[in-house]
């Protein structure tokens, strides 16, 4: 055994805590095993893909990774202090890690795949367990302090069903048990190490592959034994006599676990959960597996209320066994983007494969002018984005299934892409048309590439098979039929020869025509995943899950150089542009810079926190771009060695850019999986909002490769110097029927409090500002009361209050249900369209129209289904003056209730002068003149007032403005901060606002459409085309959203060549707007 220590300071005083970007990713592959800390604020999951994760229980929020196995984490404890975490993996390693920093503090190497681990509740020893190949199986006790090994304890794992051996400290520190092979423990005394008694089930007859697991009681006075195949039992241990039997026999045991209050007992297998009452054996609840969601671990939570159960749907959850209700999921992006189709479970043997080589295909591609990037695997669709903005600027949509390769043709006119429909389809990359349909395989395609002249390309599928087509006709000219072993990645570098790397390891060099194999280049002992040639196709690079990265001759097909540094698979490797240097990037996730000519590391990039798939550079050379399996593209300036910039997809349409200080655009959903942690505390990304959701300025960030001089120190110095107040929310049912009694804790923290914001139900309510008062000091309280209306069902009361800084404190949520019964709700809609403007010049063709086609969809017979009436408000022309629009809102605040759904809908002009948007009313003269815009126009403020004293809590604000005049850089600068004025007006008034892009995209009438696009796709939605999954006849506001944000820059990509996105931002609840 070789034991490393990796000594740090144990104590972490004496280190600044440095803010953390999190990003809610979740476990990629299935979660295997959950810890809960000793106060149950956190727990701790473990999981196949390699990492362990930290989360906060009360937010459900992903704390940290634990990064530094390389095989699957099985088993982890935390110190009864919670100040540290012990993991075991398969990767035969143990690994001690301090869990407010994420720093790893000790690691030891065994001869052993780890099992399963556990921590003495008084910290004087740990203990592991695992399998071995050399048939002396053990249990390996080590000081805590030391690490020396105090004892080894020969056990008998399970080897059948993989489950190994069970450890189970008594809570007194007395006993320990170990859970066998053939249902039988052994339990041990500890301060001896002495075997007390072998618990055998020897009247069940022998059963080999069958594991069991151990538990004791909370008084430390009974020992459990529930294994595979068997019935659970419990002894006394001061008799050592079997004291009662639980239920039947069990298959497939994978967790076991009992209450800290000794209640209750709970057993996990692969299908099912069953929890008993401790004393009476009675079955008290039992909660069924779905569908691909296979049970692992299991644990109480300390108030033993609810117990945490990991599953193989890449999951842990918390379920309450009284109500037999899931209370929380801790997930993440990763579990629920969508796959495009590519849906091959890693769980399943028969998929387990294809899954494995379908998830590395990942890499991205660079434009020739430098400024977009492109991928696939965003649903079916590949994307191309602006690197300085992090916008996508077109979408390619072709393909049935999601997309693994693609080409560019060197001038980057042109686009190939491969699908895992099977589809090779050649694109016009600045228009996006489809210029070449070919469907050649029913398997998914892993590699592709334009021959030499750019007039055919070459494929190859998981079929086994490769081909090259003719572009200019389709028809297949070459046939590679390999039998076995498909073709991983391929070179094409000119039309004699192609160079493949399969899945038997082996790369080989064919020529074309009698498709006989020139050249074999022996070495790679596992899959290559990628290969390159250098310019004067002398020297073939690869790089291989062995963890080598080779150089080779091609003339000879001898290696001259093998590169080994990298712990686990290297997934890419590339020659820099002189070729005097290779960078090399893998699961290990740190990018490696080498010398070929010496072999030595020269540089590293640490950064990323999941495994590295694609690497390329600028066209400048000036700058090296990564790419990792969590959808994170990091860009660092090749001078300094320096991360700058950073983009992250979270899946088909959400996707965020930050620099390192914390600056940040995204979309709305995009942000609700991304937030701030300093050491164990987190922070939700908008309390950050009003000064670091800067859609302007992260281009100019860019392009000066992060050169911003920021002397406040980014989000942790606003951190350091204003921390955000706190806020604790209490409801209460009230005398009355329908009111409740709510109540809001604010504490200063230092920085002041300046505003009260409280949202029911995610919509903005009034407050009593003369009952309000704030507290004025560090460390002060005050607490604000207001009876509050209720509505019947659930209702949620979340406050947030700003600092002086206007760095908001995290939000905090209270929930009563109401069984009152409401009045049926009225739908009040206000119709604003505005064609003729007192300036002339300002006048538009489409905008009353679309706000009369709009009313008519919204206002007919069906809709008489959902409300119990429908009240149009229309002001058109003439009418829509400044004075009629916010005298009709006044008025309709006056009659509006809780229940009821108002909708406003605004056609016409917007402007954005110094940070504000403004609605231009038909008296407006000039879209650009501040004092103006002060006196005439309507700003977005003023708006988002109005909205908060009209009750009802579900709105819905749609405006199609735009904006004329202008160079098309100051529209640009004025679209990012329409962006951030819109999102304002949304998460402000917690309204669902859906606007067309006005000032950056110019929002564009269609004669051949007879409406604003906008607005016709908004009304062919309501009409029934956004009624998605389920098909149930009406249209609700997020199937509405979905529909706009899909189908709006398809149809101005078709009619303007330029696709166009929309904003579309929601806060509160979903509901139904139409009925078809």
């Amino acid at each position: 055994m070789r034991l490393t220590f990796l000594f740090v300071l144990l104590t972490s005083s004496s280190f600044a805590q440095s803010i953390e970007t999190i990003i809610q990713k979740g476990h990629e592959l299935a979660v295997m095993t959950v810890a809960v800390s000793p106060d149950s604020n956190y727990i701790a999951t473990g999981s196949k893909d390699k990492a362990a994760k930290l989360w906060e229980v009360s937010t459900g929020r992903e704390v940290r990774s634990f990064l530094g196995h390389e095989a699957t984490v099985t088993s982890l404890a935390f110190t009864p202090n919670g100040q540290y975490l012990l993991s075991g993996s398969y990767d035969k390693t143990i690994r001690l890690w301090e869990v407010k920093t994420g720093r790893e503090i000790a690691a030891i190497t065994t001869i052993d795949f780890i099992g399963d681990v556990a921590i003495d509740p008084q910290m004087r020893f740990f203990v592991h367990t695992g399998t071995n190949n050399t048939g002396y199986d053990s249990a390996v006790i080590y000081d805590f302090k030391t690490r020396r090994v105090l004892a080894r304890l020969p056990v008998d794992p399970d080897k059948g069903l993989g489950t190994g051996t069970d450890i189970a400290i008594s809570p007194d520190g007395r006993w320990m048990a170990l859970g066998q092979d053939d249902r039988r423990t052994s339990l041990y005394d500890v301060q001896q190490w002495k075997l007390v008694k072998d618990f055998t089930a020897e009247d069940e007859g022998s059963c080999g592959g069958c594991g069991t697991r151990v538990e004791f009681s909370p008084d430390s006075k009974f020992l459990y034994t529930l294994p595979h195949n068997g019935i659970a039992k419990k002894f006394n241990l001061a008799t050592l006599a079997l004291v009662r039997t639980y239920d039947k026999n069990e298959e497939d045991v994978t967790g076991s676990a009992i209450s800290a209050d000794g209640k209750k007992l709970a057993l996990a297998t692969e299908e099912d959960v069953t929890v008993w009452d401790e004393a009476s054996g009675k079955v008290l609840a039992k909660l069924v597996a779905e569908e691909k969601g296979q049970f692992h671990g299991v644990t109480f939570t300390n108030s033993g209320n609810e117990l945490l159960v990991t599953s193989d749907n890449n999951t842990a959850f918390a379920w309450n066994p009284t109500s037999q209700k899931k209370t929380g999921v801790f997930t993440g992006f990763l579990s629920q983007r969508d796959k495009g189709g590519l849906d091959y479970d890693p769980n399943f043997y028969w998929q387990s494969s294809i899954a494995k080589y379908v998830r590395l295909k990942n890499s991205l591609r660079i434009t020739p002018d430098g400024k977009t990037l492109i991928k696939g695997k965003f649903g079916t669709k590949v994307k191309r984005w602006d690197i300085a903005s992090g916008k996508t600027v077109m979408e390619y949509v072709s393909h049935k299934k999601g997309v693994l390769s693609y080409d560019l043709s060197r001038d980057g006119s042109k686009l190939l892409t491969g699908g895992g429909d099977g589809k090779i389809v050649l694109w016009d990359l600045n228009s996006g048309d489809s210029l070449r349909v070919i469907q050649s395989y029913r398997e998914p395609i892993f590699d592709i590439h334009f021959n030499a002249a750019e007039t055919g390309v070459i494929s190859c599928s998981w079929d086994a098979t490769m081909k090259i087509h003719d572009l200019a006709t389709g028809t297949m000219q070459t046939y590679f039929d390999f039998q076995s072993y498909s073709v991983y990645n391929l070179l094409y570098p000119d039309d004699l020869y192609v160079i493949t790397a399969r899945l038997d390891n082996a790369i080989q060099m064919w020529e074309i025509d009698t498709k006989k194999e020139v050249r074999n280049f022996v070495g790679h002992t596992d899959i290559v995943g990628s290969i390159q040639i250098s310019a004067d196709r002398k020297t073939l690079l690869s790089a291989s899950w062995d963890g080598s990265v080779r150089l080779w001759d091609v003339g000879t097909g001898l290696m001259t150089r093998k590169l080994k540094d990298h712990r686990g698979a290297v997934h890419t490797a590339i020659f820099s542009a002189n070729e005097k240097e290779i960078y090399t990037a893998g699961a290990d996730r740190t990018i490696r810079v080498w010398e070929p000519a010496t072999g030595k590391i020269i540089r590293t990039f640490h950064g990323h926190n999941a495994e590295v798939t694609s690497l390329l550079f600028s066209p400048d050379g000036k700058m090296l771009i990564s790419h990792s399996l969590d959808g994170v593209t990091k860009f660092w300036d090749l001078a300094t060695g320096k991360e700058f910039f950073e983009h992250i997809h979270l899946g088909e349409r959400d996707w965020m850019v930050k620099n390192p200080e914390g600056y940040f655009n995204g979309t709305d959903d995009a942000r609700k999986y991304i937030h701030f942690v300093s050491g164990l505390k987190t922070y939700a990304v908008d309390q950050f909002f009003h000064e670091f959701y800067r859609p302007d300025l992260l281009p100019k960030i860019f392009q000066n490769r992060g050169g911003r001089d920021d002397r406040k120190g980014g989000i942790q110095g606003k951190l350091n110097s204003a921390p955000p107040p706190t806020v604790k929310v209490a409801v209460l049912h009230h005398a009355t029927a329908g009111k409740a009694e709510l109540y809001i804790r604010i504490t200063d923290n230092g920085a002041g409090v300046e505003n009260l914001r409280v949202m029911h139900n995610g919509k903005s309510i009034s407050l009593d500002r003369g009952a309000l008062k704030l507290p004025s000091g560090k460390g002060q309280t005050s607490t604000y009361k207001q009876v509050v209306d209720l509505v019947s069902g659930p209702n949620s009361f979340t406050a947030v209050a700003n600092n002086r800084d206007n760095v908001e404190s995290d939000p905090h949520t209270a929930e009563i249900a109401s069984d009152h019964v409401s009045k049926n709700s009225t739908c009040y809609v206000l119709s604003v369209g505005i064609n003729q403007y007192k300036n002339s010049k300002l006048s538009l063709n489409y905008a009353r129209p679309d706000a009369e086609s709009f009313s008519k969809v919204i206002v007919n017979d069906k809709s008489m289904k959902l409300f119990k009436d429908i009240e149009l408000v229309t002001l058109y022309d003439g009418e829509a003056t400044r004075e009629h629009i916010l005298n009709k809102l006044d008025e309709l605040s006056g009659k509006i209730r809780q229940e009821d759904v108002f909708i406003l809908y605004y056609a016409g002009h917007g402007s954005m002068v110094e940070d504000k948007f403004y609605f231009i009313p038909t008296e407006g003269l000039r879209l650009y003149d501040q004092a103006a815009l002060q006196k005439e126009a309507i700003e977005a403020g003023v708006l988002q007032d109005k909205l908060k004293h009209i009750k009802a809590l579900k709105q819905l604000i749609i405006m199609d403005a735009c904006q004329s005049g202008g160079s098309v850089e100051l529209l640009a600068t004025r679209g990012a901060g329409e962006e951030k004025a819109i999102a304002q007006l949304s998460r402000s008034a917690g309204i669902h606002v859906m606007a067309s892009a006005g000032s950056e995209q110019f929002a564009t009438e269609f004669t051949e459409l007879g409406h604003g696009l906008f607005t016709y796709v908004l009304i062919k939605a309501l009409q029934g085309a956004a009624d998605g999954a389920p098909h149930d006849g009406k249209v609700t506001i997020y199937e509405l959203k979905s529909y706009i944000d899909d189908q709006v820059p398809e149809m101005t990509r078709q009619l303007k060549g330029k696709p166009q996105y929309p904003y579309t931002f929601s806060r509160g609840q979903d509901f139904p707007v139409v009925i078809e």
